[in-house]
């Protein structure tokens, strides 16, 4: 009953969840615990949970407000008044008095320091592009700048190094606002570094490169679609960009934003002058838009080069599944487990897989094969699970049912509540 509990809890083990989340200090999922349950102690828990955010927030807006940020420093003062459920009147008042009173403290001695940084940068001419003296310059001053030059100077090489050679010539023009950007969206503020890239001329395909990176990392993948369009219409053609190829990651970011044809299209046409570029992605949007055959002969030769890559066995295998090959696709998964098989501490050791574990359970469960087996993967399934989703409380349900557990009823009845009717999901829990 442990497992039930954990996957179905009842109203008061929410409700004894919550209680616990708020004592470890994290107010947020303690909210998330109870927010739609029914139990007559699940409204106070909630109350006391969102007061907590409430203050949060507060001091949220008060640090962003010192750092410059009016912006988010509103949205967190408007968040905070809308979790606040009363008894902390005072404690907003002061803080907007310390929003008002910080506002009024900026002076101009604050722009003289951008534009002194902003001046050093450009003269510093870190990469020795533009004429100016270089912080690789052994000879240049190391007056103007700080402890961290070295840092900076490496972070920023290390950067440029990783664009195509035919494209490094074009950074030295784009100057001290373009590398500012850049190391914004390196240290991972992304929106700092794309308001930034907005004010840069849209005709240069670096900028366009670094608008795709910084828009998808804000979780807008479209618009790094369209920035990769542009990057790839300015450059010629797509580039190996670093770790990344911008005709991959075109793809992803159209199939991420539900134009699968459109990122085949992409990627099939980067592949024409790359044939290897991409495989596994190619592999899986040939198999979304129904061409099982060239997707399986493409993830075989994935699996013959990189035999330990467990995702590339599960893609074969669900290939295998859509094409109604479903003891092949056990295989699949099977020759998996023995390919990444190996003692925890040894060299090359790769911790257990959980999606494979979960799809050959669910597959000879379902089966009704090798009864035994499917049990132990489920099993060892379960114990990996962090964030449970419908395909573990599906093999949840399937295992309790194969093995005669007397919970299986209340399992399969959470599920159906689980299950839209119309999902294709919703035939799985019929037929259980």
């Amino acid at each position: 009953m442990g497992l039930l509990s954990w996957i179905f809890p009842s109203p008061a083990d929410r409700v004894a969840r919550a209680r616990k989340e708020l004592a470890a200090g994290r107010p947020d999922e303690a909210r998330l615990e109870v927010l739609d349950v029914d139990h007559p102690e699940a409204p106070a828990v909630l109350e006391e949970a969102e007061n907590a955010l409430a203050l949060r927030n507060l001091e949220a807006a008060t640090h962003l407000c010192r750092s410059g940020d009016d912006v988010r420093a509103a949205e967190h003062l408007t968040l905070a008044e809308r979790f606040h459920h009363g008894g902390f009147e005072e404690q907003f008042r002061t803080v907007r008095r310390e929003l008002r009173e910080i506002r009024a403290d900026r002076s101009t001695a604050t722009q003289r320091e951008k534009e002194e940084a902003n001046r050093r940068l450009m003269a510093a001419d870190p990469l020795g592009i533009t004429g100016g003296p270089s912080w690789l310059d052994a000879t240049a001053s190391d007056a103007p700048f700080d402890a961290d030059k070295e840092e900076l100077e490496a972070r920023l090489a290390l950067l440029v190094e990783g664009y195509p050679e035919v494209l490094r010539d074009r950074v030295g023009d784009l100057g001290a606002n373009f590398a500012r950007s850049v190391l914004d969206l390196d240290e991972g503020r992304a929106d700092l570094a794309l308001q930034g890239l907005l004010a840069l001329p849209d005709n240069e395909p670096l900028v366009q490169w670094e608008r795709a990176r910084a828009a998808y990392a804000l979780g807008d993948a479209k618009a790094a679609a369209r920035a990769l369009r542009q990057f790839s219409e300015l450059a010629g053609r797509h580039h190996p960009m670093g770790q990344r190829h911008s005709g991959t990651f075109l793809a992803q970011c159209l199939a991420e934003s539900g134009d699968v044809p459109g990122a085949l299209r992409a990627l099939r046409s980067a592949r024409a002058t790359e044939p290897k570029l991409g495989s596994m992605l190619f592999a899986n949007l040939l198999a979304a838009t129904g061409e099982l055959e060239p997707a399986e002969k493409l993830l075989k030769e994935v699996v013959r080069e990189h035999p330990r890559m467990s995702a590339a066995y599960v893609s074969l295998a669900r290939v295998r599944i859509a094409g109604g090959h479903r003891a092949s696709a056990m295989r699949a998964l099977e020759a998996s487990l023995e390919s990444t098989h190996c003692t925890p501490g040894k060299c090359g050791y790769q911790a257990p897989d959980l999606e494979v574990h979960r799809l050959l359970a669910t597959l000879y469960l379902e089966d009704g094969v090798e009864r035994e087996r499917g049990l132990e993967l489920a099993g060892i399934a379960q114990g990996l699970v962090q964030q449970p989703a419908w395909s573990d409380l599906y093999l949840a349900a399937l295992a309790a049912k194969t093995s005669g557990r007397p919970e299986a009823p209340q399992l399969i009845d959470r599920l159906k509540q689980v299950t839209p009717p119309e999902s294709p999901q919703a035939q799985r829990v019929a037929a259980l």
